[in-house]
């Protein structure tokens, strides 16, 4: 079995705990970071979610991937747990 670890984050005002193997809790803590502060300037507080989600998926795809990037991110992965989390 892989080894996990369990990150506890705030998301859109609320505390979810997930588990993820260690090589993800940096990225997955930069990204409820990012979430949180799309979330924060969106007005329509009750698609803010959608809004943000929409938001950073438009801004992945119109930046192109990066040539100076060390390592490769699996945003879709990524959206896919935290939206699982959010379902609960």
């Amino acid at each position: 079995m892989s080894k996990v670890e369990t990150v506890s984050l705030r998301i859109f005002g609320r505390d979810l705990t997930i588990a993820c193997p260690p090589k993800e809790k940096n990225n997955l803590i930069k990204a409820a970071a990012l979430l949180n502060e799309e979330l924060d300037n969106i007005s329509d507080k009750n698609n803010a979610l959608i809004i943000a989600g929409l938001t950073l998926s438009n801004k992945l795809l119109t930046s192109g991937p990066k040539s100076n990037e060390k390592e490769s991110v699996n945003y879709s992965k990524l959206i896919k747990k935290i939206e699982k989390v959010l379902q609960k």
